[in-house]
């Protein structure tokens, strides 16, 4: 099983395995079976998920050499961040020497594999993210304490979550040629402005938010409802609508950025050849996946085949009152040779005009 595998040496000759370390911690800090969760943050020095979780051996989290789990966490992700720094000085800023941190390492990492509730093992992914950097770090804080503590989320979303499916979709064609050098795994997301880190981050929270979903519950001041319950539809945002958005004009001298205006006709009954804005060249054969006007937003999704490469195109827009709109287009080709990169994302703001004309 993952679990018993997500609980092994991370390091090996002296190497932390990164990639599946934080592929494994996307999975760790989702996983949490327990059906009531406390809604603040238990006081005890005993995360809820350790006292609560039937079964659980507390004595796995006697601290080893004087180095605590939570400790150990923590030293892990400072590790990870600089794969290429000093490993001693960088444990050394933490008050721990590469002696004992190996000795811990070793130990938790036994204790994790001979844990049958998994505890310790989304303990550990959620340690590992409590002290995270980046422009994310609070996104993997919120994951953490929504894992120890068994409460909901609490911050919002930080892009839709279809565009977050559409970069782990691209990051698993590119990585597995890329190496396991974390610069290199940098490289990888950098079309989409992300690193590793912030990927790792962002995973461990849609993850996470999926698991509480899947158990009827949302994120904190949301209203709490079950997974199955239907959204509700709005087909009568359906009509004349007007887009400003932003195309990449070609001159002599450079390219530069102009603003765009159209007004387009967004209908519930559309199909694949009548949905509008998006490239439908002429031999392609395209598909309309959804069309969809819920509370929540407007979202389309579409693929083409073009003989060689295929195409996806996406729209989102969110309510954002007095009846504006505002979301983004995006367009991405995918090569049978695998060198497709993606397209970036055209912001745009949308008014609903009237009906159809």
């Amino acid at each position: 099983m993952m679990h018993d595998h997500a609980g092994l040496q991370f390091f090996h000759k002296g190497k932390f395995s990164w990639l599946f370390v934080c592929f494994c911690l996307q999975l760790l800090l989702a996983f949490s079976a327990d059906a009531v969760f406390a809604q603040t943050p238990s006081s005890n020095a005993l995360p809820p998920i350790a006292s609560s979780r039937e079964g659980f051996d507390k004595s796995l989290l006697e601290p080893v050499d004087g180095i605590d789990y939570r400790a150990y966490g923590h030293a892990t992700y400072a590790l990870f961040r600089d794969p290429n720094g000093d490993q001693e000085a960088i444990l050394d800023k933490l008050g721990l020497t590469k002696a004992r941190f190996d000795e811990a390492n070793k130990i938790y990492g036994e204790r994790m594999k001979a844990d049958p509730t998994f505890a310790m093992v989304e303990m550990f992914g959620a340690y590992f993210n409590e002290t995270a950097g980046g422009p994310y770090a609070a996104y993997a804080r919120d994951a953490a304490r929504s894992v120890l503590d068994q409460v909901p989320l609490q911050e919002k979303e930080p892009m839709p979550e279809e565009k977050f499916r559409e970069i782990q979709v691209y990051y698993a064609r590119k990585a597995s040629v890329a190496g396991t050098d974390l610069a290199k795994q940098d490289e990888v997301l950098k079309p989409y402005g992300l690193t590793f880190n912030d990927f790792n981050i962002l995973g461990s929270w849609f993850s996470r938010r999926l698991t509480l979903q899947a158990g009827g519950l949302v994120q904190q001041g949301s209203e709490t409802k079950p997974q199955d319950q239907p959204a509700k539809e709005h087909p009568e945002w359906g009509g004349l609508w007007h887009f400003t958005y932003q195309l990449l004009e070609r001159t002599d001298q450079d390219i530069r950025v102009k603003e765009q205006t159209r007004d387009v006709c967004l209908k519930p009954d559309m199909t694949e050849a009548t949905l509008p804005l998006m490239p439908k060249p002429q031999d392609a054969k395209c598909v309309l996946n959804h069309l969809n006007f819920f509370e929540t937003g407007i979202e389309v999704d579409a693929q083409c085949d073009h003989g060689d490469y295929g195409s996806d195109w996406g729209l989102s827009l969110r309510p954002k009152g007095e009846g504006q709109f505002a979301g983004e287009i995006s367009y991405n080709e995918t090569n049978e040779n695998d060198d497709d990169l993606p397209q970036p994302t055209t912001p745009v703001t949308a008014k609903r005009l009237g009906d159809c004309q």
